[in-house]
């Protein structure tokens, strides 16, 4: 390689061919090593995804009763083993949050929620709140 400085202090570097093999075999392990370590954040529980599950456990907790809760365990068609243990308000969150966090359960998770932002919005309009009969 030879090295060119010009006046203005920046140096760039001009390859010859004989070192470039070693040079792209460097940048190969570099993209590799990066790529390892994106793959372990994506899949890792920690961080950004164990917050989402915080501020799910507390917006349940916060905004739901626990009549509430059970009418989304009722949706799920989990509500039998909730009964069955005789779950408290957290251990009920706990039970929503496993299924909804179960990616097979996906579709069912998105469907109820959007389910449950409609009835919202029927509850809060002047008109068609006299039409909604729910708890």
């Amino acid at each position: 390689m030879t090295d060119i400085k010009n006046e203005e202090n920046i140096t760039f570097f001009l390859n010859d061919g004989t070192e470039c093999d070693d040079d792209l075999m460097d940048l190969y392990k570099l993209q590799n090593e990066l790529n390892d370590i994106e793959i372990y954040g994506q899949h890792s529980g920690s961080g950004a995804e164990s917050d989402d599950i915080f501020l799910e456990m507390k917006d349940y907790e916060m905004n739901y009763t626990v009549k509430q809760l059970m009418l989304i365990c009722e949706y799920y068609d989990i509500l039998k083993d909730v009964r069955a243990n005789k779950a408290k308000k957290q251990d009920i969150i706990e039970q929503i949050l496993l299924f909804e966090k179960n990616m097979e359960n996906v579709e069912t998770t998105m469907k109820r929620k959007e389910l449950w932002y409609y009835i919202n919005e029927l509850k809060n309009d002047k008109m068609m709140k006299k039409f909604v009969i729910w708890g």
